[in-house]
Formats: structure tokens, C-alpha cells, sequence
């Protein structure tokens, strides 16, 4: 007992300092969002229509950034909740197998390019990711209390938890009968919970359905269809992808492959097709809801990703040892490539924001310069980062710009001797590219391009 308890907790350590590596990146959109949301006073942590997220992450966060307000300090919430799943699917995968499946299945997710990549993220799903976790282990135990009480907090944290919650009611039917009624309750108790934040719930759905420009959906949400080739790419390989896609193949097919048939050893044992139905219930609804609304993204299902590789582990203990050896070695060098890929590739990592406003402030100092955006006003991360030294605007109020927009962007140019354009976004708001045009016509000559990943080139005019 004491060798795997070395084990599990060094399996921790070796988890938590993956975790905090590149801990240091820029804020890309979406985290600069959030911590400028989250730094508001509390009465503003729930006006949040325009995020399409509950309220408890923010909340958190807003406390949490009392202590400071540096990528690292702010991620290191994430990476304190990643670190936790670790432990619990260790103790949901002894639940379901010995105990050494526990400790394979913490192994491929504390080794996990694509679960890293989130704890390292200042966003609300590895917020998720830990309650789903810890409210299906208890639904294992049948504490029912503090299971209704972590359903309520899931639905503060995501609004994928109807998926998640089918699983476990699913799971009750199939296989806990007499806890039917146990679960009913704990589930009608959490609903009544969450009662309160239902109008604000109407006011989001409205908004996020109704699409601010045309484009949008796509980089939001995934077709359908293609959600589920990628989700398994990324639960497999990470957020990088390789430009071969035969190359790619090659690389996902070994543990995908392992899955199936992890997954064909599990359904023949029947009594495992309890770790099938917590990870294909929600996988397959979420599927089919989003052919109504499009909500589905890899990012948004990551909370199945250890029940993903809690499968591998229990189907790989049941095969011929060569073979698990093989298995082991196979998931953990693809699980290595993908962390070297994230480590190493700046197009990987998070957008250069921070190193794209330095750039502009260092050389761009003066009351002459403009920084233009191709958006109603620019983005949260130059917001965060910028020092106030350079006029900046947004130039397409209703983010699709109009030739009257340009006309408003006449009086900005008064004066000014050298204009910043960045060209984030700009394929969805300004695919003709207009401002450009403009500019070139207002007798402004193109005089430097820099590029900066995720953020794209700064075009520089003087």
C-alpha cells in the first residue's frame, strides 16, 4: 500500500510540474476577457450576458485576484483544479478496476498534452473538469449530499452539466436502481438551485444563438460532424496538429485504436459498461444537441477526457502483457510528442498579445499614432495590456464594417503620422479588406509587417 501511494503521489508531482511550464504566456481573447470581467467589483461578476458561462468561475477569480493579477498567479488556479483531477480519477478508476488502474488512468492524464494545455488556462473548464470529477466520485459513494451540493456548483461552473448529469442518471438506471429515487432528489434539489440564475441564463442563450456576425458560430463551435474525429485527435495528441494529415493519422491511429478496442473488452465484461455510459451518454448528446444549437467544441467535452483514458487504462490491464506494455509505451511517447509540439510551437501556445503591444508601444509612442481594430473596440488582451500611450479605436461597431464606418474613421486620422492596423479577426470583419484599401487611398504607405502567432500581422503605416 505504501509503494502506490509513492506512486500516485509522485504520478501528482511529475502532474503539477507539466503544469507549470509556459505558465507565463500572453492572455489570448478569451482569458483577457475574463480577467478584465473578473477584476470588476463583485456586484459586476454577474453581468456576464455577453460570456456564455455561468457565474462561479468569475466569481472565483474575482477573489482570487486579490492576490495578485500575473499570468502565473491567475493561471495557477487552473493549475491547482488540474492538478486535483489527477487524484480523482485515480480514485474513480480503483473504484471501477484495482487500484492500479486508478493509477494508470492519473498517469495518461497528469501526461495529458490536451488536459495540461487547460490547467493552464484562465478560463472556467478545468473548473468543470475537477467537479465533474469529484461529483461522480461521489455519486460512486453514494453521498448524496455533497453530490447534490457539487451538482449545483457544476452548474454555476458549465453549461455542458445536463450532459454530464444524463451520464450519471443513466448510470443509476443501468446499474443502481434502488438509488433512483436518491438521485432524483439530489438532482430536483440542484435544479431549484439554480432557479435564480435561469432569466440570466434566457438573456445569454438569446445572445449567443443569435450570432454577432456572420462567421462567428465557426470558430465558437464545430460542425458536428467533425467534432468527433477532433475531439479524440486533441483527448489524443493536444491542441497542435500537424500539417500532414497522413502524418497525423499515423501518429492518432495507434492510441485510438487502443480506445476501440478498450472500449470492445469494457462492453463485453457488461459489468464496465459503467465507465462506457459516463463517457458516451454526454459524448453522444452533446453530439446530437448540437445539431440544434451549435455548442459543440472539443474544449467544451475536455471533462470527458479522463473518463477517455480511464477506458484505455482498465481495457489495456486486460490484454496479454507484451501487448500492455506496447499500449503503455505507445499512449505515453504520443502523449510526450504532444507536449513537446505545445512547448515548443508558439502557433500551439497562447496568442502573443502582450508581445504584439509591447511592440507597438515601443515604437509607436506618440500622439501621432493610431492603433485601428477591424471590431466595435479593441480586443481585451491589447486592453489589458496597453499602458494608455497610443490612441486606439474599433472602427466596425456591428463588427461587419460598412463603407460608413470608414467615413467615421476619417476624423481619427487628423494628425496622425503612423497607424498600427492589426489584423486579428479581420477575415470575418473586413474580408475585403477596406481598411487597407482605405488607408492606401488616404495616401498611407505600407512601411512594415510584423507577425506575431495567434495574433496575426501588425501592419504598420506612415
Amino acid at each position: 500500500m505504501r509503494k502506490k501511494n509513492l506512486i500516485i503521489t509522485f504520478t501528482i508531482i511529475i502532474g503539477f510540474i507539466l503544469r507549470l511550464v509556459n505558465l507565463n504566456q500572453s492572455f489570448w481573447l478569451d482569458e483577457a476577457a475574463q480577467v478584465i470581467e473578473s477584476s470588476r467589483s463583485f456586484s459586476k461578476q454577474f453581468q456576464i450576458t455577453s460570456d456564455f458561462h455561468p457565474p462561479l468561475y468569475h466569481i472565483i477569480l474575482h477573489f482570487w485576484m486579490y492576490l495578485g493579477n500575473s499570468e502565473i498567479w491567475i493561471r495557477s488556479l487552473s493549475v491547482l483544479l488540474g492538478t486535483g483531477c489527477i487524484y480523482l480519477i485515480y480514485k474513480i478508476g480503483s473504484y471501477f478496476g484495482k487500484e492500479k488502474v486508478g493509477i494508470l488512468s492519473a498517469l495518461f492524464l497528469a501526461l495529458s498534452p490536451y488536459h495540461i494545455w487547460y490547467s493552464q488556462e484562465a478560463r472556467p473548464y478545468m473548473l468543470f473538469v475537477f467537479l465533474s470529477l469529484f461529483s461522480t466520485l461521489m455519486l460512486l459513494r453514494k453521498k448524496w449530499f455533497l453530490y447534490s451540493l457539487l451538482v449545483v456548483f457544476c452548474l454555476y461552473s458549465l453549461y455542458f452539466t445536463p450532459f454530464l448529469l444524463l451520464g450519471h442518471l443513466s448510470y443509476i438506471v443501468f446499474f443502481e436502481k434502488k438509488y433512483f429515487r436518491n438521485i432524483l432528489l439530489s438532482l430536483f434539489a440542484a435544479g431549484i438551485c439554480f432557479l435564480p440564475w435561469l432569466p440570466q441564463f434566457i438573456k445569454q442563450l438569446k445572445q449567443g444563438t443569435g450570432g454577432s456576425f456572420y462567421g462567428w458560430t465557426n470558430i465558437v463551435s464545430v460542425v458536428p460532424l467533425k467534432a468527433i474525429p477532433l475531439t479524440f485527435a486533441k483527448f489524443i495528441f493536444g491542441k497542435g496538429t500537424i500539417d500532414n494529415l497522413l502524418v497525423y493519422g499515423l501518429i492518432l491511429m495507434p492510441v485510438f485504436l487502443i480506445f476501440i478496442s478498450s472500449v470492445w473488452i469494457s462492453y463485453k465484461k457488461r459489468k464496465e459498461l459503467r465507465m462506457l455510459i459516463l463517457f458516451f451518454i454526454p459524448f453522444f448528446t452533446a453530439f446530437i444537441t448540437s445539431f440544434i444549437i451549435p455548442i459543440i467544441a472539443p474544449q467544451r467535452l475536455i471533462f470527458l477526457l479522463p473518463f477517455f483514458l480511464l477506458i484505455i487504462a482498465y481495457g489495456i490491464f486486460q490484454i496479454k502483457r507484451i501487448w500492455f506494455i506496447i499500449a503503455i509505451i505507445l499512449i505515453i511517447i504520443t502523449s510526450i510528442g504532444g507536449l513537446i509540439d505545445y512547448y515548443t510551437n508558439p502557433y500551439v501556445q497562447r496568442e502573443q498579445w502582450r508581445q504584439a503591444v509591447s511592440y507597438v508601444e515601443k515604437y509607436g509612442v506618440s500622439d501621432k499614432t493610431l492603433v485601428i481594430f477591424v471590431f466595435p473596440e479593441p480586443f481585451a488582451p491589447y486592453l489589458w495590456y496597453e499602458k494608455g500611450k497610443i490612441e486606439a479605436i474599433g472602427i466596425a461597431p456591428k463588427f461587419n464594417l460598412k463603407p460608413n464606418d470608414l467615413d467615421n474613421l476619417a476624423k481619427f486620422l487628423v494628425g496622425k503620422e503612423k497607424i498600427y492596423l492589426f489584423q486579428y479577426l479581420t477575415g470575418l470583419t473586413d474580408p475585403m479588406d477596406l481598411t487597407k484599401n482605405y488607408l492606401e487611398s488616404s495616401g498611407y504607405k505600407l512601411s512594415n509587417i510584423k507577425d506575431f502567432p495567434g495574433v496575426g500581422f501588425v501592419f504598420e503605416y506612415n
